[in-house]
Protein backbone atom coordinates (compact mmCIF):
# COMPACT_ATOMS: atom_id res chain seq x y z
CA UNK A 1 0.00 0.00 0.00
CA UNK A 2 1.61 3.54 -1.02
CA UNK A 3 2.43 5.73 2.05
CA UNK A 4 -0.15 9.08 2.06
CA UNK A 5 1.03 12.43 1.86
CA UNK A 6 0.82 15.20 4.06
CA UNK A 7 -1.98 16.57 1.72
CA UNK A 8 -3.98 13.49 1.36
CA UNK A 9 -4.32 13.13 4.57
CA UNK A 10 -5.25 16.31 5.49
CA UNK A 11 -8.03 15.84 2.74
CA UNK A 12 -9.23 12.60 4.15
CA UNK A 13 -9.70 14.17 7.59
CA UNK A 14 -11.21 17.10 6.17
CA UNK A 15 -13.83 14.82 3.78
CA UNK A 16 -14.43 12.90 7.18
CA UNK A 17 -15.76 15.81 9.25
CA UNK A 18 -17.43 16.78 5.96
CA UNK A 19 -19.61 13.39 6.42
CA UNK A 20 -19.98 13.93 10.05
CA UNK A 21 -21.61 17.00 9.62
CA UNK A 22 -24.17 16.53 6.98
CA UNK A 23 -27.04 15.56 9.24
CA UNK A 24 -26.64 19.06 10.62
CA UNK A 25 -26.01 20.87 7.84
CA UNK A 26 -29.66 18.99 6.47
CA UNK A 27 -30.87 20.35 8.97
CA UNK A 28 -29.56 23.61 8.85
CA UNK A 29 -30.62 24.07 5.10
CA UNK A 30 -33.84 22.62 5.78
CA UNK A 31 -34.82 25.75 8.32
CA UNK A 32 -33.47 28.21 5.38
CA UNK A 33 -35.81 30.13 3.26
CA UNK A 34 -36.10 29.51 -0.20
CA UNK A 35 -34.17 32.23 -1.47
CA UNK A 36 -31.50 31.81 1.56
CA UNK A 37 -30.57 28.38 0.50
CA UNK A 38 -30.98 29.02 -3.52
CA UNK A 39 -28.45 31.68 -3.18
CA UNK A 40 -26.35 29.69 -1.18
CA UNK A 41 -26.51 26.82 -3.17
CA UNK A 42 -25.61 28.65 -6.67
CA UNK A 43 -22.70 30.35 -4.96
CA UNK A 44 -21.08 27.68 -2.31
CA UNK A 45 -22.03 24.59 -4.50
CA UNK A 46 -22.49 25.47 -8.31
CA UNK A 47 -19.47 28.30 -7.88
CA UNK A 48 -21.70 30.91 -9.80
CA UNK A 49 -20.43 34.35 -10.22
CA UNK A 50 -22.70 36.97 -8.47
CA UNK A 51 -23.80 38.51 -12.22
CA UNK A 52 -25.19 34.95 -13.36
CA UNK A 53 -26.88 33.97 -9.77
CA UNK A 54 -28.60 37.54 -10.32
CA UNK A 55 -29.62 36.06 -13.57
CA UNK A 56 -31.19 32.88 -12.44
CA UNK A 57 -32.80 34.94 -8.86
CA UNK A 58 -34.09 37.63 -11.18
CA UNK A 59 -32.46 40.10 -9.37
CA UNK A 60 -29.48 42.93 -9.25
CA UNK A 61 -26.18 41.43 -8.71
CA UNK A 62 -26.04 43.96 -5.48
CA UNK A 63 -29.22 42.06 -3.86
CA UNK A 64 -27.79 38.32 -5.30
CA UNK A 65 -24.66 39.37 -3.45
CA UNK A 66 -26.54 40.58 -0.36
CA UNK A 67 -28.83 37.15 -0.28
CA UNK A 68 -25.43 34.88 -0.43
CA UNK A 69 -24.22 36.78 2.44
CA UNK A 70 -27.34 36.62 4.33
CA UNK A 71 -27.49 32.93 2.94
CA UNK A 72 -24.29 32.13 4.89
CA UNK A 73 -24.83 33.95 8.08
CA UNK A 74 -27.70 32.75 8.46
CA UNK A 75 -26.57 28.84 8.05
CA UNK A 76 -23.55 29.53 10.21
CA UNK A 77 -25.87 30.52 13.07
CA UNK A 78 -28.16 27.25 12.14
CA UNK A 79 -25.06 25.18 12.49
CA UNK A 80 -23.68 26.58 15.64
CA UNK A 81 -26.87 25.92 17.15
CA UNK A 82 -27.30 22.04 16.11
CA UNK A 83 -23.87 21.72 17.18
Amino acid sequence: MPALDDESIARIEALADVAAQRPALREALGRMTDLERDAVQLRVLEELDYQTIAARLGCSEVTARGRVHRGLTRLARLMEVSQ
